[in-house]
């Protein structure tokens, strides 16, 4: 038999009722308690949660919290009503109220984890302290995220476990050998991703950056956990391990406000004082008046003797920090610099020597 009928009784007040009808009075009893679990989860989605949810509150957790636990408190409600309606019953089945007990404590428990891993968005307040670009970064948001999501699982998956009679504490042991057995071959990985989680924090580049690091020097197209990608200038991609880019010396060229233009122009000896004058003052004034070049900061002086060559040091800051832009900006002045020597008549200098023989 599914219920215990024999010598069943049910007393309220003043009457005492036996056999099936105790039976009935008792499933009359269990329709009303699940009724009752119904009206409270109706009155959690319905009535309470909305009035918390419309309050302020200290904690920007607190919504958050509010918002992804009221479905599932609300159905907790009526699993509630149902095992107490269930338990209620005279089961004649043996161990039955043991098992119900044991649903009852992984369905409630299953539910609470599903609210707390529909309030993932709690993990992105980690970040709330941070500057607006870190905030904004999508790769390091959908880590915390994974990262949040990952571990309720596994807090959930235990106590379910725990419920049932597994050996949490041996398995957690077993685990965390098994784990450092992992992190001991996998340290290179390790690195990188805590390197990438650095990269992404401290933003010492952005996608689109002009980048240089070590003897790779390129556009910055991808970032993620592991690795970068650059491409260079022959529209090749290098990808370099997030633990090597930290453990080098980044230059960022997309954070300058300038960028150099400095050479030593070489001229022949055969070049008069008069026409080194005049070219240094000619050059001098075609960086003043290019409106390529920053203001103040150009500079024509002569340096040295070199073994073929008068040296002459030109030096400016070009207002760009666009690669593409400074090389043509470059290619300009690099012409006009031939007009103003064409002009005063000055040649450039090559490697020369000069053999002498002498006669006996």
């Amino acid at each position: 038999m599914i219920f215990a009928v024999r010598d069943l009784g049910f007393e309220i007040g003043p009457f005492l009722l036996e056999g099936w009808w105790a039976l009935a009075a008792r499933a009359v009893c269990a329709a009303v308690i699940v009724f009752a679990g119904l009206l409270v989860g109706w009155l959690l989605r319905r009535k309470i949660f909305p009035a918390l949810q419309a309050r302020s509150w200290h904690f920007a957790a607190t919504p958050i919290l509010l918002r992804s636990l009221q479905s599932p408190l609300a159905r907790m409600a009526f699993y509630s009503g149902l095992y107490l309606a269930l338990t209620s019953l005279p089961w004649a089945i043996p161990g039955l109220t043991k098992f119900l007990f044991t649903a009852y404590k992984i369905a409630t428990t299953l539910l609470f984890c599903q609210g707390l891993y529909n309030a993932s968005e709690v993990a992105d307040l980690l970040l709330a302290s941070c500057s607006p670009e870190i905030r904004s970064n999508k790769t390091l948001r959908s880590l915390l995220d994974t990262t949040y999501k990952v571990l309720v699982i596994i807090l959930g998956v235990a106590t379910c476990a725990q419920i049932v009679g597994f050996p949490i504490g041996s398995i957690v042991a077993g685990a965390g050998l098994v784990g450092l057995t992992i992190s001991l071959a996998a340290q290179e990985s390790a690195s990188n991703l805590f390197s990438g989680i650095v990269i992404l924090l401290d933003k010492p580049f952005s996608i689109g950056d002009w980048i240089t690091v070590g003897n790779v020097e390129g556009e910055v197209i991808d970032i993620n956990f592991r690795s970068t990608r650059i491409r260079s200038m022959d529209h090749s991609v290098v990808i370099i391990t997030n633990s090597q880019i930290c453990a080098s010396t980044v230059q960022n060229a997309a954070l300058r406000t300038m960028r150099p233009y400095k050479f030593t122009l070489g001229v022949t000896y055969g070049t008069t004082r008069a026409q080194l004058e005049k070219l240094m003052v000619d050059l001098q004034a075609m960086l003043d008046n290019s409106p390529y070049t920053n203001k103040g900061t150009n500079i024509v002086r002569l340096t040295s003797f070199g073994d073929s060559s008068i040296n002459i040091l030109i030096s400016a800051y070009l207002t760009t920090n666009v690669y593409a832009t400074f090389l043509q900006q470059q290619n300009d002045l690099n012409l006009n610099i031939m007009d103003v020597m064409q002009a005063d008549g000055v040649d450039f200098a090559f490697p020369s020597t000069s053999v002498y023989i002498e006669k006996n």
